[in-house]
């Protein structure tokens, strides 16, 4: 009897290795597009800073709490030596980030916003060839497309109002900080573990956050927002941050960093598809042209640096 169980059971490993890191890199990109749409929903029940600072006070109590469970005491701490590189990392990854990312996203449509945070990797590209590191020539193709991409594609958006080119401005800031946030945090990724690394820089970032913020988020009415924003926020603090990257570092362990990282092309794609089903935006000629070109100059660049930090740690993920 033992044998048909153990062959079934083998059966459903091979099942889950050769379609499970496929499915939950679905998910995951599914994860990463609803946060574009989910913060826009809340926006018309919560204001942006309110938001901003409501999410984090969960998701410090969330990190702290997944910390304390999951890591031994002696691993729960950080180094004196380290503090300055936490704080550089939270500011510019929780702090610059989300305000740049939220108040971007207020101002412009879904689908420009996360495809114009999701030029990440072409800043982070210019950030360590600034430092000095060697950059495949390849990579400044993919570059030079991409910026005609997006030149094309706010080109587009020019009669649109200037709020929109502010939120599209704020949009590429908030890519810049993550860059920047992604480059700071390799040495910490590597000397700490996962757990006790977001623990501290979400908290180290939110404090920043809660000072600017505090003021607005007391005068707002918290018996406003309805059961379905709140259901909003609680699902941007639990969904797109830990359950999207259990799955994704899974999916990296059994599929390696390149094949994963062009499933993350696909999120200002499914971003697109979804504020189009529930916002009704639009999109023309060119400003499906220059998005088309953004993605293509995103692809030639995340292939080799793919091959560059196969055997690295991945660090974060856009929209989080």
């Amino acid at each position: 009897m033992t044998e048909p169980v153990a062959a079934q059971e083998a059966d459903d490993r091979s099942a889950v290795e050769r379609f499970g890191p496929e499915i939950a890199q679905i998910v995951v990109v599914l994860l990463w597009a609803s946060t574009f749409i989910v913060s826009k929903a809340i926006f018309t029940e919560v204001p942006p800073m309110p938001y901003i600072v409501i999410r984090f006070v969960l998701m410090t109590g969330l990190a702290f709490g997944v910390m304390l469970l999951r890591q031994p005491k002696g691993r729960r701490g950080i180094e004196r030596v380290d503090l300055w590189r936490f704080i550089a990392v939270a500011v510019t990854g929780y702090t610059i980030y989300q305000l740049t990312f939220v108040f971007g996203l207020e101002r412009t449509s879904a689908f420009s916003s996360s495809l114009l945070v999701a030029m990440v990797p072409l800043f982070t590209v210019l950030i360590t060839t600034a430092m000095g590191e060697p950059t495949p020539g390849r990579a400044w193709v993919g570059l030079a497309i991409a910026i005609c991409g997006a030149g094309i594609f706010l080109w587009d958006k020019r009669g649109m109002g200037g709020g929109t080119l502010v939120g599209d401005g704020l949009s590429l800031l908030a890519a810049v900080a993550f860059a920047a946030y992604g480059v700071l945090a390799r040495p910490l990724v590597v000397k700490y573990p996962a757990d006790t690394y977001t623990a501290w820089t979400i908290l180290l970032g939110s404090i920043p956050l809660a000072l600017i913020g505090m003021p607005a988020t007391l005068r707002f009415d918290w018996r406003e927002p309805s059961q379905l924003a709140w259901v909003g926020i609680i699902w941007m603090v639990i969904f797109p941050v830990y359950v999207a990257y259990q799955l994704w570092n899974w999916a990296i362990k059994m599929r390696g960093v390149g094949p994963a990282t062009a499933f993350g092309l696909m999120v200002p794609v499914a971003s697109g598809l979804l504020s189009w089903l529930i916002f009704g935006e639009t999109f023309g000629f060119w400003k499906i042209l220059g998005g088309t070109l953004v993605l293509l100059g995103l692809a030639v660049v995340r292939l080799p640096i793919a091959q560059m930090v196969r055997s690295r740690r991945r660090v974060g993920g856009v929209g989080a």
